[in-house]
């Protein structure tokens, strides 16, 4: 076995080639891994990505590919374009109002090494932001806790505007008598009847079609602008969005099904003129298949309309995340 495996020598360690390597090689991984955690978190549960048709070998291989062209990116980035992007107001000082608090500590300890205080700001050559290599492995996954949460804010937002079709469809489903015809979706693991299911897949195909997988995409890249690898944060503005999502996707679903339901609601009220004019028609058995057949045409002619709603407000939604994030660090992102 000595003569198969090489002798490795320890002390060899100590070397100072070895010393001045160490610690960028680790800074390095550092940045690989969190890079790589926020995507993570963005393909876990973001509409497209987060597809069962999508297997967990693929996803994983994206998310190491991504992470792997731009971590080297982000470990070139100079300490001057970092400090443009962090300097919002343009004045060439950087004030502790304009980063996110998890760089507040950076900050104070190079404002100290400046001999300025905190009221005062950083001029360009006095900034510098490394990437911070956790002490502890309870840092470690903090730091990898937090970076996912980014991830899963953008899409968790996505998911929300998309869950509105399913809750759409679901109200026309109950209008239509279909609600009982309930199939399984294996993208979010839930039983939706037809009419969800098809607004559902409208949407996918809208997001599509927009270039919503894009703009997805691209807004968790530029997240590493103002919030930099190892200094991610969860500002308070960006649960109210994620809140306000929520509202947003009740006013679309009633927006795409008010259509159906006041189609319906006509019927229901012609019918109940034909059950005084005419006592004895089975109204209950002739309504039935009317209102399938009318709530059936009336979806399929808005449709159009649907998907240039989507189109549109899909775009929006990326977009306002996008803004969110960024601007967790002082302001609204542009």
């Amino acid at each position: 076995m000595d003569s198969i495996l090489p002798s490795i020598r320890l002390d060899s360690l100590s070397d100072p080639w070895w010393q001045q390597s160490l610690p960028g090689a680790m800074q390095a991984f550092v940045a690989f891994i969190l890079v790589a955690t926020r995507l993570a978190g963005m393909v876990l549960i973001g509409p497209v990505f987060g597809h069962p048709g999508l297997s967990i070998p693929l996803r994983v291989l994206l998310v190491a590919a991504i992470a792997l062209v731009l971590t080297p990116a982000l470990l070139s980035v100079d300490a001057q374009r970092a400090f443009d992007r962090l300097d919002r107001d343009g004045d060439e000082r950087l004030s502790l109002d304009e980063v996110s608090p998890s760089l507040h500590p950076q900050l104070r300890h190079l404002l100290a090494e400046a001999g300025k205080g905190d009221r005062d700001g950083l001029a360009s050559h006095e900034f510098r932001l490394p990437t911070p290599v956790p002490r502890t492995l309870l840092d470690f996954v903090w730091l990898g806790l937090v970076e996912l949460a980014v991830g899963l804010a953008l899409g968790l937002g996505m998911t929300t505007m998309l869950s509105a079709l399913l809750m759409a469809g679901s109200l026309i489903d109950q209008q239509l008598g279909l609600s009982t015809g309930e199939i399984f979706n294996p993208e979010l693991g839930i039983n939706v009847g037809l009419s969800g299911q098809i607004l559902h897949q409208l949407g996918l195909i809208a997001f599509l079609v927009a270039g919503g997988h894009v703009l997805l995409v691209s807004a968790l890249l530029d997240t590493f602008q103002t919030l930099p690898v190892g200094y991610a944060w969860l500002s308070p503005p960006m649960f109210d969005v994620l809140s306000d999502l929520v509202h947003q996707s009740l006013v679309l679903a009633m927006q795409v099904s008010a259509p159906v339901l006041a189609v319906m609601a006509l019927v229901g009220l012609a019918l109940g003129f034909l059950g005084r004019a005419l006592p004895h028609l089975n109204v209950l058995f002739v309504g039935i298949p009317v209102r399938t057949l009318v709530g059936l045409l009336v979806l399929g002619l808005s449709l159009g309309g649907i998907g240039d709603r989507i189109g549109e407000i899909f775009p929006e939604t990326v977009l306002r995340l996008r803004g969110i994030v960024m601007g967790a660090s002082g302001g609204m992102g542009d």
